[in-house]
């Protein structure tokens, strides 16, 4: 499923616009992404699935950007990574939920910051992800 070309009819001579859908964002701690993942780090496995998945993405570090309430409701600002990709049809989603929700139980958050297109929301890792590496760990 393809969205809607919301560029189409504003190409001009010398120029065409080449649609990439809706963007996505996501916001990770940066001194969480140095953290050691079997044979890589966070960091180089969300470059890599985001390269393979996507085709490209933006990163940009903003000093103490991320503001929120922890789950035991204490302030928490912390210097953060956003990061963007774009994509037709919104049966991508899922597949970007579900990596956030990953490194949000691998680096030990209670959820990561999800815009996509318009439209914002929380990723939760699921309980028995959570439990599993409990046991595993």
């Amino acid at each position: 499923m393809t969205t809607e070309n919301k560029w189409k009819g504003l190409e001009g001579k010398g120029y065409r616009l080449e649609n990439l859908g809706r963007p996505a964002i996501f916001l990770l701690p940066v001194w969480k992404l140095k953290a050691k993942l079997k044979k890589t780090t966070i960091e180089k496995d969300i470059h890599e699935f985001l390269i393979k998945q996507f085709g490209a993405y933006t990163s940009t570090t903003i000093p103490s950007f991320g503001v929120w309430k922890s789950t035991q409701k204490a302030l928490v600002s912390d210097e953060c990574r956003q990061y963007e990709v774009s994509f037709n049809g919104k049966e991508r989603i899922p597949i970007l939920a579900k990596k956030l929700a990953e490194i949000a139980r691998l680096i030990e958050e209670d959820c990561v910051y999800l815009k996509a297109g318009q439209y914002s929301c929380l990723v939760y890792p699921s309980k028995t992800q959570i439990d599993k590496n409990k046991t595993a760990g």
